[in-house]
């Protein structure tokens, strides 16, 4: 009896979870950005760059999207940058930014998922979604990838975050920057220019945007709770 209600509870799960649907739908469309590139590494440590990084996980992003009906655009799919020649600092970063904004506009993504690798004077680890706080949808976005990082075994649980990044106050559309990890925390370097690990995260991260998808235009808190509900009510049975 036990068993065959854990069994029950674990499909409903999976109704809302799994990403998966009827062959030839296409579920949305996603701007995914890999932050910085080019003359910009962003954050460096040991050799490791975090343009690198970024691109790497963002492109296996988008492939696993594309395998499960989501149409994809790439802000970069290479190692360069979006400003012009002849810009320099703040009015370059300015530059590369509008024009990856506009690719998501042109595009008509329904959402834009920015990828970042963290920084700290501190040894901190673990990922973590970014919002701004005027967007309901941006925060919707953010916990529901933040949810499926959770599920990384061994991975620091860090909260969901509201920030003022430029990318993310200046879009349509909900958006989110997602900081994969520490590049000064020597363990979480290493993991993230692991490729096997890279996989791991970008498989969260997909899967967080396909549930997205799927429930973007229903009332947001109900369908959250559904998920956790039926979470917390499978590991109380196990439990007994």
């Amino acid at each position: 009896m036990k068993l065959r209600l854990i069994m029950a509870l674990v499909m409903m799960l999976l109704l809302y979870t799994t990403p998966g649907w009827a062959s030839g739908d296409v579920l949305g469309r996603i701007a995914v950005d890999p932050g910085h590139g080019g003359y910009d590494p962003g954050a460096t440590r040991q050799g490791v760059m975090e343009k690198d990084v970024n691109l790497q996980i963002s492109q296996e992003i988008a492939k696993l999207l594309k395998q499960n009906n989501v149409e994809v655009v790439l802000t970069r799919d290479g190692d360069y940058n979006l400003a012009v020649e002849g810009l320099h600092k703040k009015e370059a970063k300015r530059y590369d930014f509008d024009k990856r904004i506009e690719l998501a506009k042109r595009a008509k993504a329904d959402a834009m998922v920015s990828i970042h690798v963290n920084i700290s004077r501190r040894k901190c680890s673990g990922p973590e979604a970014f919002y701004f706080k005027k967007s309901a949808q941006g925060k919707m976005l953010a916990e529901i990838i933040q949810k499926e990082l959770y599920q990384i075994p061994g991975i620091n649980h860090r909260a969901v975050k509201t920030g003022r990044y430029y990318l993310i106050t200046h879009t349509d559309m909900p958006c989110v920057i997602v900081e994969t990890g520490f590049l000064n925390n020597p363990e979480e370097r290493e993991k993230l220019t692991d490729k096997k690990y890279q996989l791991i995260m970008a498989e969260a991260i997909t899967k967080g945007i396909i549930n997205y998808l799927k429930i973007k235009d229903q009332p947001q808190s109900g369908n959250i709770k559904v998920l956790d509900y039926i979470k917390n009510l499978v590991a109380n049975i196990q439990k007994r």
